[in-house]
């Protein structure tokens, strides 16, 4: 079954707020501790923009003794708020894919440290598309988006090497066709049923300042080897 990664708030698990009652409240939290609050969307985004919640995740050991989803999702909506970008829809799919790339392959957050080649060219991406019905078609173009978000987002040095020494195309080529690529699968029928027709077009267009971000981001906090 195909899954497009949309939310990293709706993912949260109890090890991620039984973490930040400890955290918060001190350990065990008294009561019901911070319940109610998590039930609530408002209070919850809060509770996660905190700063002592940031400050703790950033010096957690690895591995990580919280779930990527509540990882990534403080990381990002920081990020992108410093950068301008107050949209907690489009923080949440970022992050979102940002924790489906952290856990795919092996299943750890190792394979972050991969920037991963596929969709390199345009016309790699055109071929892959050729045959495919309308149905599969969506999920390349979401694919292919995620793939450009995770690749200019967090491994922008690994494509600025590729064009010194290959010629290959620069940040901005790649910026381009995730962008299109968005916008495209935001325009299919399918989009409503995951919930992204609205997100898409918002994504690509603050495609370079979310890149941007995610790229201080990763330099400043990940300490990628790419």
């Amino acid at each position: 079954m195909n899954r497009v990664p949309t939310s990293c708030l709706d993912r949260l698990n109890q090890r991620d707020f039984l973490f930040i009652e400890e955290l918060i409240l001190g350990s065990p939290p008294p009561g019901n501790g911070l319940q109610s609050l998590f039930e609530e969307r408002d209070s919850l985004l809060a509770i996660l923009e905190h700063d002592k919640l940031f400050q703790a995740l950033i010096e957690l050991p690895y591995p990580l003794g919280v779930s990527p989803e509540l990882y990534f999702f403080v990381m990002v909506r920081r990020g992108l708020k410093n950068g301008g970008i107050d949209d907690v829809e489009v923080a949440d799919y970022v992050s979102a894919v940002l924790a489906s790339h952290a856990m795919g392959g092996s299943g750890g957050l190792a394979d972050l440290e991969s920037p991963g080649v596929d969709f390199s060219y345009h016309v790699d991406f055109l071929y892959a598309l050729e045959g495919l019905s309308d149905y599969d078609r969506f999920f390349l173009e979401v694919e292919c988006g995620n793939h450009f978000l995770v690749l200019t987002g967090l491994f922008p040095k690994f494509l600025e090497h590729r064009a010194s020494r290959r010629g290959a195309p620069g940040l901005g080529y790649y910026e381009d066709l995730a962008r299109g690529a968005f916008l495209s699968a935001g325009d299919h029928p399918l989009a409503d049923e995951f919930a992204v027709r609205s997100v898409y077009p918002r994504l690509a267009d603050c495609f370079s300042e979310t890149r941007r971000a995610l790229n201080l981001m990763a330099q400043e906090y990940l300490f990628l080897g790419s």
